[in-house]
């Protein structure tokens, strides 16, 4: 199992040239990548994206990609387009009202856009590569902690299980004694109206076999204990799993209910209390699960 929240970082270098990849995500119902690429690598962002959804079930995550050239890889150009219109136009107006047009050649470079600050191009085969080998590293690392965070929540997880099936041993423990309870309420109640040697004995054990099958957990047990051996396996699995894992939870509520609706036994109330508790901590925790 693998938690949606990690963080994993990436850095790939050839010669003067390093790409940073910085990957991290948190909880979210379906699958949203962010990506924030510098425009030198805009080109790839089709292949990056198709890259994580294949490797990601869901969570929003986000991918921050900077591109670092050394000094060696950046050239200062003479904005000669500026400044031959800077110069003609200056002459004119010189000539124009008599003025002198003389100007050191540190005044007209210090002129705002009389120089140009240009990234030597670096080839498109070389960036992709350290791209992908950037990439790489930082969703090993991530993967790591989020299978490091899934295995956390799996120990905890398998505690609550443990409790639900004591939980579950002491309803079926008492299961039993619902019958009885039913018997001897019923004969409470007649007693009580002073209608019990009124009633035919024969009907009253028919009602009382009606009223208990009504009430029998049985199969309620065997399905909720079915449900728990089904989640430990799932957390077994090597595959995404809170969407199956949310399904079996839905199902064990149901039976928890229908088992505490069916009986008023303090003992397996106190057990039916307890099984909605952990059933909804699970509930909780499965919502920071991929």
């Amino acid at each position: 199992m693998r938690s949606m929240t990690g963080i994993g970082t990436g850095i790939a270098r050839e010669g003067d040239v390093t790409i940073r990849v910085d990957v991290r995500s948190v909880n979210h119902r379906f699958l949203d990548i962010a990506l924030k690429l510098p425009s030198s690598l805009s080109d790839s962002e089709v292949a990056l994206r198709k890259k994580l959804s294949d490797s990601l079930d869901r969570g929003r995550v986000s991918v921050s990609v900077d591109l670092e050239l050394a000094k060696s890889e950046l050239e200062i150009r003479v904005n000669d387009e500026f400044l031959d219109s800077y110069m003609k136009r200056s002459r004119a107006v010189a000539k124009k009202y008599g003025l002198s047009d003389e100007m050191t050649v540190h005044q007209l470079l210090s002129m705002p856009d009389a120089m140009i600050l240009c990234e030597a191009e670096v080839p498109a085969t070389t960036l992709d590569e350290l791209l992908n080998s950037a990439v790489d590293q930082a969703m090993k690392g991530y993967d790591t902690m989020r299978s490091n965070e899934g295995a956390a929540l799996a120990r905890e997880m398998n505690g609550r299980l443990e409790t639900m099936r004591v939980s579950l041993k002491t309803v079926g423990e008492h299961a039993e004694q619902v019958p009885q309870e039913i018997q001897q309420r019923l004969n409470d109640r007649l007693a009580k109206l002073g209608a019990a040697d009124a009633v035919d004995p024969t009907r009253l054990a028919g009602e009382i076999a009606l009223l208990a099958d009504k009430a029998n957990i049985t199969e309620e047990i065997e399905r909720l204990d079915s449900h728990l051996t089904q989640y430990g396996e799932a957390m077994g699995s090597d595959k995404p799993v809170a969407k199956r894992l949310g399904f079996l939870l839905q199902e064990m509520h149901r039976e928890v209910n229908t088992i505490g609706s069916k009986t008023t036994h303090l003992e397996i109330t106190r057990a039916v209390l307890q099984l909605k508790e952990e059933i909804e901590s699970l509930r909780e925790q499965i919502q920071n699960l991929e």
